[in-house]
């Protein structure tokens, strides 16, 4: 299992994208003559609200008995300080990494993750240190929370429909390749994941919401190709 969001989720999840056969189907022409890269911003990511004792028990398994009670209390946001240069060596390589993690990939509360997409490759996959250091056509915008649900099975498409995630992009495109979008967030469900940070339960609008938009890619490429026609109709292709 790979916990959620590091850098180790993003590298699992950057080659199941880019051997996935379906995301081939529905993506051709995706990135060709414009940036098809695209930004997953992880918002609202609670350090400060997050203790150690609160992580996956395997985050502090190798910890001794007696130094894990002492640390428990101690939030994620705290804990780069608290365990500075002469204390952090002698850490477990895993709690090291996180500590590292948090220092350099979380900015104002959000975790920036950029993915370079060409029709069906994936040309990298980089949690980025500088947010402003590079550009991509499309950002994701969603809570840790919404993330999380769709990595737990929640259609993409009911995300959007609810305006717990919003993109930013060429909005002709983004109607063309409506399905490829939604295989996103189904890919990124086939995941092997643990949350690093504890998940509240959905609420009930967005169960109904849910429910309703689960018939899935199939659905939506039968939507893209109406939307291309309707375009093509218009001379916007």
């Amino acid at each position: 299992m790979t916990l959620f969001p590091t850098e180790q989720w993003l590298a699992q999840y950057g080659r199941r994208l880019d051997e996935s056969d379906a995301l081939d189907d529905v993506s051709a022409g995706w990135g060709v003559g414009f940036d098809g890269d695209i930004r997953m911003v992880i918002d609202d990511v609670p350090l400060a609200e997050t203790t150690l004792g609160d992580l996956p028990p395997e985050v502090l398994a190798e910890l001794p008995e007696d130094i894990r009670a002492g640390v428990e209390d101690v939030t994620l946001a705290q804990a780069p300080e608290r365990f500075g240069e002469h204390i952090r060596p002698t850490l477990p390589e895993i709690v090291q990494d996180l500590l590292r993690q948090i220092e350099e990939n979380v900015h104002d509360g959000a975790i920036h993750a950029h993915i370079g997409l060409r029709e069906g490759s994936v040309t990298e996959v980089e949690t980025l240190t500088d947010p402003d250091a590079r550009d991509a056509g499309f950002l994701i915008h969603g809570s840790l929370t919404t993330w999380q649900g769709i990595l737990d099975g929640r259609p993409a498409v009911s995300a959007l429909l609810t305006n717990d995630l919003t993109v930013q992009g060429n909005q002709v495109r983004l109607l063309r390749y409506a399905s490829m979008l939604g295989l996103l967030g189904e890919v990124a469900a086939e995941v092997e994941t643990t949350h690093l940070f504890a998940e509240p339960g959905p609420s009930v609008t967005r169960n109904v919401v849910d429910a309703a938009t689960r018939p899935g890619v199939t659905v939506g490429r039968s939507a893209e190709r109406q939307v291309t026609r309707t375009l093509q109709d218009l001379s916007l292709l």
